[in-house]
């Protein structure tokens, strides 16, 4: 749903670092960011990520790109466009000028860190705790069947939160019961031709 609160993902692996217990947090902490963002585009339901629209400055066919770009949706006008990503800028062969990009972004913190969504808050402390203790069920140190329960878990955890942003809000549900209401039953003479 738009309008989501969102949560510093710093939140999210404090409270994995507890719950696991532990003791070097230091040396996992960029490895929990990054299975956050992992199990974000996972997650990958249309509010997962902010959508932007920013305009471009093009100068001799290539325009820098926005520091929290993270996919390009559309820049209108450029359908017939080939064009590429390189060092940070958006290169095409068109005109000088400005366009519009249509884009997804990480929203980040004060600190710079990616901030979540937080009903993604249990898949992806879910999913941290998987990746995390995968490395003991691979040198044989976890049992197959924790490992297997940690699996499980993030799977059902990141369809519930798939289904809580696909799930339509009170507006949407007024709309479609309207026009279900609208919809008129087929008559058995109607039926007949």
């Amino acid at each position: 749903m738009k309008g989501q609160p969102r949560i510093s993902v710093k939140q999210i692996v404090s409270a994995v670092i507890r719950n696991l217990g532990i003791q070097d947090a230091a040396a996992n902490f960029h490895h929990f960011v990054e299975w956050a963002f992992e199990a974000e585009k996972k997650i990958g339901s249309y509010t997962t990520f902010d959508k932007k629209i920013l305009s471009l400055s093009v100068v001799d066919k290539r325009a820098l790109l926005p520091d929290d770009l993270l996919n390009i949706i559309e820049i209108p006008g450029w359908d017939n466009v080939n064009f590429y990503i390189s060092g940070g800028y958006v290169h095409a062969d068109v005109a000088d000028g400005k366009y519009d990009i249509h884009y997804d972004a990480i929203s980040t913190d004060n600190d710079g860190y990616p901030t979540i969504n937080s009903n993604h808050e249990d898949a992806i402390a879910s999913y941290i705790m998987y990746k995390y203790k995968a490395k003991d069920y691979y040198n044989q140190k976890l049992p197959r069947y924790v490992y297997q329960d940690l699996k499980k878990e993030w799977s059902y955890q990141c369809a519930q939160a798939r289904g809580k942003d696909n799930m339509p809000t009170k507006q949407q549900w007024r709309a479609i019961s309207k026009y279900w209401n609208t919809l008129k039953p087929i008559s058995n003479e109607r039926k007949l031709f």
